[in-house]
């Protein structure tokens, strides 16, 4: 399936047109992605995230960049995302993966319970990335947040 990426290309009417990327995208996500639908509302396109994506990019007056964040430590819950903003996307990445990493290992050999487990990776997230959202408030989009 390769690194995938949702990119939300704003339009004037205030609707996206959503295109999915397999490998990543960098410069142009554009011309690196394909379409995946087109007239969504911010709340269509936030509804098509879960776990299986690597990133949100979303294209308006600018381009944001956000990592989709997987909380659930039981790693059976791959809707209990959040979407975390950052500048560099490789950095965050590694950060991340090692962070969710160890926060597993410490539910499987310390007995952690998977709620307590789950709080500490989000405030380490809002303690990370510039801004953290969950998927079902749209609010953000509609600005450069």
């Amino acid at each position: 399936m390769g690194r995938r990426t949702l990119v939300a290309v704003a339009r004037p009417d205030g609707r996206y047109d959503c295109r999915v990327a397999h490998w990543g995208v960098d410069a142009d996500p554009i011309a690196q992605s394909r379409l995946l639908g087109t007239g969504l509302t911010a709340s269509a396109a936030l509804s098509a995230i879960d776990a299986t994506y690597e990133q949100f990019v979303v294209l308006d007056r600018s381009v944001r960049t956000y990592a989709v964040c997987w909380l659930d430590p039981t790693l059976s819950a791959p809707d209990d995302i959040v979407l975390a903003r950052t500048a560099d996307p490789e950095s965050f990445r590694t950060w991340w993966i090692d962070r969710k990493d160890k926060a597993c290992r410490a539910l499987d050999s310390e007995g952690r319970d998977p709620a307590t487990v789950r709080r500490a990776l989000l405030a380490s997230l809002r303690d990370r990335a510039s801004s953290v959202h969950c998927p079902d408030d749209a609010s953000f989009l509609r600005g450069d947040r």
